[in-house]
């Protein structure tokens, strides 16, 4: 197809769908070209388009010209990073007959991708529609396909937010809070993004080779092993230990310290956790909040993996208790994720345990083999959205752990030499994080109830 460098204004209203007066009105607000023009650059195609999405989300024609102007053709800048103009428009019954995709399942990919909201398809989307035909065709089951797309799409959205809202969040709004204004800001921002921007595609390639690495490694296990292992009636359905992790008091922590404190806590506890997972030969499947979710291909692992997170955050000289669940059986394998009920009442057994406590079904012992590791019977519990009791187990070490005075606000744990501040309480020596703390106890202290904090003793 013939490169094109202009565009008559009538060609751009009928590739973006806007009337010639309104381009003519964006012209004059100095938009797109000088007022009057009959050609514009070809890039006046992705200007439109930005300029509409703006509009969408509420933002006035008057105020995109002001702000454009201010930062010096922010536009301009915009264009640039979306790379080659799109000039190439077709509707959806179009694509529908130029990839030969019928429309019922054109519309079926459109949506697992999330491009419900691209009324019209590009030369790139013709091009995908061609090869999602091509994996059909060589055997590929209709509900896969869909599943890696929405996959891809959901992972891959997430890559390209961080990537922009990380950097605009701690490089540009950085440069704002030194002064910057206007062209000057824009300057010093694209001085950092236009270098930056050429890491993006090679980053993802690099890490998807590593997963990819990861993956394939993971699947010859599955070979190795699968005579051992019986065909479900179900497909995806696989045999794994899933483990749920989480942080014991988050939600006092987050109102005690801040969101910004509690965020560096999360931070911390997430690199634990994964730390342990790839020691243990486990997977972070994913993160809700301060929970994390891992799964393992078998019971012993997921011991190890769970009673290691427990160790290294005891181990942190001040971090909130860790609380622990799981179980083992049969799981659903769907679109990255696993569902169904032996992820549900995983879930279920984290969510009653208690500080510093790992409990497990009789599943979990029953599989695991660790000559230091003891199960405790708890006996049977009712869990929420459980219909009968489970019998539960406390799965702990032999030499058990020391146990850490706790803030009484925050729930922090601490060596007691870092205690930022010290009371004596009903006959309780309570130990504080921070002085914020101490004075949140003193304002309210009918509002906490100071567990025991015997320094020196062991847990179980």
């Amino acid at each position: 197809m013939t490169e094109m460098s202009t565009l008559r204004v009538s060609e751009l209203a009928t590739l973006c769908g806007e009337p010639l007066e309104r381009l003519g009105r964006w012209q004059d607000l100095g938009l797109l070209s000088t007022a009057g023009q009959d050609l514009v650059p070809v890039e006046a195609v992705e200007r439109v388009r930005l300029i509409q999405f703006a509009l969408e989300q509420g933002v006035s024609e008057d105020e995109i010209a002001r702000v454009n102007a201010e930062q010096n053709d922010l536009l301009a800048n915009f264009t640039g990073m979306l790379g080659s103009p799109r000039t190439r428009v077709v509707s959806f019954e179009d694509a529908a007959v130029i990839s030969g995709t019928d429309p019922d399942l054109l519309d079926r990919f459109w949506r697992a991708a999330g491009l419900h909201d691209q009324r019209v398809a590009y030369e790139d989307d013709l091009e995908a529609l061609q090869w999602m035909n091509a994996s059909l065709v060589l055997g590929l089951p209709e509900p896969v396909l869909l599943q890696m797309i929405r996959v891809f799409a959901s992972s891959l959205g997430r890559v390209a937010n961080a990537a922009v809202r990380l950097f605009h969040l701690h490089v540009h709004e950085q440069l704002r809070a030194e002064g910057l204004r206007g062209a000057e800001l824009i300057a010093a921002t694209q001085a950092s993004a236009d270098p930056l921007a050429g890491f993006l595609e090679p980053a993802v390639l690099y890490f998807h080779r590593k997963a990819w690495e990861r993956a394939f490694r993971d699947d010859l296990i599955l070979h190795l092993r699968e005579d051992s292992r019986r065909i479900s009636d179900v497909p995806g359905e696989l045999q794994r230990a899933v483990l749920f992790a989480d942080l014991s008091s988050f939600t006092p922590l987050t109102e005690a310290m801040g969101d910004t404190a509690a965020a560096q806590v999360l931070e911390r506890f997430a690199t634990l956790v994964h730390d342990c997972a790839a020691d243990c030969g486990g997977e972070v499947v994913k993160q809700i909040g301060d929970a994390l979710m891992l799964v393992f291909a078998d019971a012993t692992a997921a011991v190890r993996c769970g009673l290691s997170i427990d160790e290294q955050a005891s181990n942190e000289p001040m971090f909130p208790a860790v609380r622990l669940g799981a179980h083992h059986g049969t799981a659903l394998y769907r679109e990255g994720d696993y569902i169904g009920a032996t992820v549900n009442l995983a879930a279920r057994i984290a969510a009653s345990a208690d500080r510093h406590q790992f409990l497990t079904t009789a599943a979990i012992r029953d599989q695991t083999s660790l000559a230091d590791v003891f199960f405790d019977a708890l006996g049977p519990h009712a869990l929420k959205g459980v219909a009968e009791d489970v019998d539960l187990f406390a799965a702990r070490k032999m030499s058990g752990s020391t146990v850490r005075p706790t803030d009484p606000v925050c729930g922090m744990e601490l060596d007691p030499g870092i205690a930022a501040g010290r009371l004596q309480w009903q006959g309780q020596d309570l130990v504080f994080c921070s002085t914020d703390c101490v004075q949140l106890f003193l304002d309210t202290p009918d509002r906490y109830r100071p567990a025991p904090n015997p320094a020196g003793t062991t847990r179980p």
